[in-house]
C-alpha cells in the first residue's frame, strides 16, 4: 500500500501541475493502476447530448495493463447512457458516493457490458469539481478476480478522483479567466481614445 500511496500522491501532483490532458491522464492512470494491481483504469466525462438533450458519459482517457485489451475502441463507451445501464449507480455517484462491487453484483445491463469486457470487479469514484457539479467518474477494473475492494484501496482511489476534480476545477477557472481577459481586451479596443 505504501507504493500505491506514493503513486497517488505523485499522480495528484502531476495533475495539478500539468492539468488534465491525454498524456497526463494516461500517465496518472498507469502509475496508480499498476501500483494498485488493477487491469484497467479510465476517466469518463459527463455531458448533455446536443441532439436529444439527454445526459451521456464519454470515455475520455484509458489505460490497460498488457495484455489486457483497452476499452478505448469500444463504441458503446462513447455517448454512453449511464442511467440506462445502471440507474442506481448514477444516483450514488451524483451524491458523491463510491460504487464498488464484483461484476456479478452489477445491475443486469451493466453486468452484461462488464462481462463482455472481461471485467470481474469494478470500482467507480465520482469526479466533482464543486458540490453542484458531477463532472464524471474515475473507473478501476480487475479482470482477474471478483475483487473485494479494501477500505484503504477505496480511500486511495478516491484521492485520485479528488485530484482529477481539482485539476478540472483549475482548468475551468483558467478558462473563465481567459474569457474575462478576452472580453476586457475587446471592450478596451472598442473604447474611443480620449481627446485630452
Amino acid at each position: 500500500m505504501v507504493e500505491a500511496f506514493s503513486k497517488v500522491s505523485e499522480a495528484s501532483k502531476l495533475l495539478l501541475e500539468k492539468g488534465l490532458c491525454a498524456s497526463t491522464a494516461v500517465e496518472c492512470l498507469s502509475m496508480v493502476g499498476h501500483a494498485m494491481g488493477v487491469d484497467r483504469a479510465y476517466i469518463f466525462e459527463n455531458r448533455t447530448q446536443q441532439t436529444y438533450g439527454r445526459f451521456v458519459t464519454d470515455l475520455r482517457y484509458a489505460w490497460a495493463e498488457p495484455p489486457t485489451a483497452s476499452a478505448l475502441a469500444n463504441p458503446v463507451l462513447r455517448a454512453f447512457s449511464f442511467r440506462d445501464f445502471a440507474p442506481g449507480w448514477v444516483d450514488m455517484l451524483e451524491a458523491g458516493m463510491v460504487v464498488a462491487c464484483p461484476t456479478r453484483d452489477a445491475p443486469p445491463m451493466m453486468r452484461d457490458l462488464l462481462e463482455r469486457q472481461g471485467t470481474q470487479s469494478i470500482l467507480l469514484c465520482p469526479v466533482n469539481p464543486s458540490r453542484q457539479q458531477w463532472w464524471g467518474v474515475t473507473v478501476f477494473e480487475d479482470c482477474h478476480r471478483p475483487r473485494a475492494w479494501k477500505p484503504e484501496e477505496v480511500s486511495l482511489l478516491k484521492s485520485l478522483a479528488r485530484a482529477v476534480s481539482a485539476s478540472v476545477r483549475h482548468g475551468q477557472m483558467r478558462s473563465s479567466l481567459d474569457q474575462v481577459r478576452t472580453s476586457l481586451r475587446a471592450a478596451v479596443s472598442r473604447t474611443p481614445a480620449s481627446g485630452h
